[in-house]
């Protein structure tokens, strides 16, 4: 009879440990988690800052900006809540109640050979706020939104090239016609 009471002290330790143990770990994944930021998403364009800080700001009508200091390159959005959120085309589920993100948009000027290149990095801040009380919860970010508006950027880039050059072409047709 006392090899029962002994096993049974074993095997609650047991558990106790595993329980401890994996609920550290948990802890750890988190704590690491909030404190490694998000891999910001960005591209190389070959363009003057001016030209992609227009085509940036056309690229994101759609978001309430609450910070947008040319000088420094960052544009930041206010919290993106409700029918404003991105919904990637493929994906079918609904986002859970109090998801809300901010898009932090940065430009940083730089030279590739003899040219004015402009690096863009998008980071996606996404957070689920469960009640007022709480601290808002960190997610992950899928990358499609930030793809998006880095794509949405390159295609006003295009657009304002071709009708630069379209311009062009028609003014110097008519200085040609009006020259007797």
């Amino acid at each position: 009879m006392p090899i029962f009471p002994r096993l049974l002290k074993q095997l609650a330790a047991c558990v106790l440990l595993v329980a401890t143990a994996s609920g550290c770990t948990t802890a750890t994944e988190q704590i690491a988690k909030r404190e490694t930021p998000p891999r910001p998403y960005s591209r190389l364009f070959n363009a003057s800052y001016e030209e992609v800080e227009i085509a940036l700001k056309q690229a994101m009508l759609r978001y309430s900006h609450k910070v947008d200091n040319t000088e420094a390159g960052i544009f930041e959005t206010d919290f993106v809540r409700g029918d404003a959120r991105f919904i990637a085309p493929h994906k079918t589920e609904k986002y859970p109640p109090g998801y809300r993100y901010r898009l932090i948009v940065r430009l940083v000027r730089g030279r590739k050979g003899s040219k004015e290149t402009i690096k863009v990095q998008i980071t996606k801040r996404p957070e689920i706020q469960r009640d007022f009380f709480t601290t808002p919860q960190e997610t992950t970010t899928d990358g499609f939104e930030e793809q998006m508006i880095l794509y949405r950027i390159y295609r006003e880039l295009i657009l304002n090239r071709a009708v630069a050059r379209a311009t062009e072409k028609a003014n110097k047709k008519n200085m040609e016609e009006e020259l007797p």
